[in-house]
């Protein structure tokens, strides 16, 4: 059995980001508990951030940077529509999300394509 050595699974799991959000949030909902800071209004406009925040580690793997890339567009558009930057709503900007799609899908063809091509030249 292929045993997984411990920088491994921190490595894969992103661990190290997900900890620091869990105790900012939990530091956060903690003052907000103790009358110290309004935590409430705070969490209402930036939760996205929290979604680009695990998308962060997942970019710097070549084996998670696409779901990565994907987590990150849907915490970048949360965040403009909850702020309402440009006027975005859910409402008019979900066609926005189709385009970030397609255009994903296209840019990952064009580079899984390039790399096969120079993964052959390699190997003549």
């Amino acid at each position: 059995m292929n045993e997984m050595t411990q920088t491994d699974r921190l490595n894969k799991g992103g661990y190290l980001v997900g900890g620091l959000v869990l105790i900012a949030l939990g530091t956060l909902f903690l003052l907000d508990e103790f009358d110290i800071a309004s935590f409430g209004s705070l969490i209402r406009r930036h939760w996205p951030l929290i979604v680009i925040a695990f998308a962060l580690p997942k970019l710097l793997r070549r084996e998670t940077f696409w779901s990565g890339l994907w987590t990150l567009t849907a915490g970048v558009w949360f965040q403009l529509v909850v702020l309402r930057v440009f006027g975005l709503t859910w409402r008019n900007s979900w066609p926005l999300m189709l385009i970030a799609l397609g255009g994903g899908i296209i840019l990952r063809t064009i580079m899984e394509v390039a790399a096969a091509r120079a993964r052959s030249r390699h190997e003549i």
